[in-house]
This record gives C-alpha cells, structure tokens and sequence, in this order.
C-alpha cells in the first residue's frame, strides 16, 4: 500500500487530497473511499494525518481507495513466511534429500 499525507480535506463536501510519501502529483480522495473506522469519526480525515492506501478507478479518473490512518508498527512488522501447500498439509518443514 501506498503512504501519504492529508494536504486537504473539505469536511462540507466530503473529499480532498493526499500527498504521497514517494512524491509525485497529489491523489484524489473521496469520503466513499475512506475505511469505516475513520469514516465513523465525525470529522473524517484531517490536513497533516498520515495514511496508506491503494489507487482505484473512480468515474473521473485514479482515486485512493481503501484509504485507513497509517500504523508504522503494522508496517515495520515482517510478513508471515509463506508455507509451500506440503508443509500447510503435513506440517513438515524439512526438505526432501
């Protein structure tokens, strides 16, 4: 997911913009689409907050979707190693010789 900061929110119409952290033009975003948790605050998102989120087709062009405030101890937690279907079946881990 994509990271960036609220330059611009407009509380009366619902929508403003993202600065993204790589730089570049800044990105759409709609109340539409913002995750429900903050949707549920009363005054949506707020200049300065940071967040991720992915980019997304609206009928005006690329928008950020699936927008939530950004966690940094989420994202410095590793992914969990990936099991090959072999060991997810038998919980084996060793390699045949």
């Amino acid at each position: 997911m994509a990271t960036g900061t609220v330059k611009v929110w407009s509380k009366a119409n619902g929508f403003g913009w993202i600065q993204p952290d790589s730089g570049g033009n800044r990105v759409y975003v709609h109340k539409s689409g913002i995750e429900r948790r903050i949707a549920d605050r009363a005054a949506w998102l707020e200049p300065g907050e940071k967040v991720e989120y992915q980019i997304g087709q609206r009928e005006k062009g690329p928008a950020a979707i699936n927008v939530k405030l950004y966690d940094p101890v989420a994202a410095a937690e590793p992914a969990p190693a990936e099991s090959t279907p072999d060991e997810a079946e038998t919980g084996d881990t060793e390699q045949p010789a």
